[in-house]
């Protein structure tokens, strides 16, 4: 009986020791392996490869004729990613009083018509008419004609507006626009013979021809 105790013992003392020289060999470092895991975990995970957002570019330059022939009407408003009108390309942009405005728009549209910068007034749409008249730049007139800015002052001696002329049908014109603190972008049509439609603070200046010279 002894004997057999005594086996027993030694059984049990060197199946302890198997045990804790397992453990030990497990945990002997958990530190070390959360630094490992972690090293793993960075190594694998992948870059951020998604492109940066598109930026904002000029179209291909169109060309447009001179004449009324062949000429392109804008009936919707422009693209947001057209630099013409929505990118620091545009000096009314650029200055903070980009689109809804009736410079910022007309400005881009007369670049896009001409396909080149258009030699505009950088201030309000009221001086726009007699500062390309006076700098002799483009043509002007009374005249509706497709392509063609056409010019308001206010009576009360506020900023005035600016419009494109898209089409000139019969007795009417259409016109482009866009209006400061207002839409976006609007289609008006009014008479060729009253450009201000009965808006009795509207005093029509004249047509800027920015695709003649």
């Amino acid at each position: 009986m002894l004997i057999r105790a005594v086996s027993f013992v030694t059984v049990f003392l060197l199946l302890a020791c198997t045990i804790t020289a397992i453990s030990a060999a497990m945990y002997e470092d958990p530190e070390q392996d959360i630094e490992e895991t972690i090293a793993v975990t960075e190594t694998s995970t992948p870059t951020d490869s998604r492109p940066s957002p598109t930026e904002k570019k000029l179209p291909e330059v169109r060309e447009h004729p001179l004449g009324e022939d062949g000429y392109t009407p804008r009936l919707t408003s422009p693209d947001a990613n057209d630099a013409r009108y929505y990118s620091g390309e545009n000096p009314f942009y650029a200055a903070g009083y980009g689109m809804p405005n009736c410079t910022c728009y007309a400005w881009g549209r007369a670049y896009e018509i001409s396909g080149e910068r258009p030699e505009l007034s950088p201030y309000d749409a009221c001086t726009w008419y007699d500062y390309n008249a006076e700098n002799h730049i483009y043509d002007y007139g009374d005249e509706p004609r497709q392509g063609a800015i056409a010019c308001w002052a206010y009576a009360d001696g506020g900023p005035g507006h600016v419009a494109v002329v898209e089409e000139v049908d019969d007795d009417t014109v259409l016109l482009s626009n866009s209006a400061y603190s207002g839409a976006e972008f609007y289609m008006d049509t009014v008479p060729d013979d009253d450009p201000s439609a009965g808006r009795e603070n509207w005093i029509f200046q004249g047509y800027i021809y920015t695709n003649s010279r």
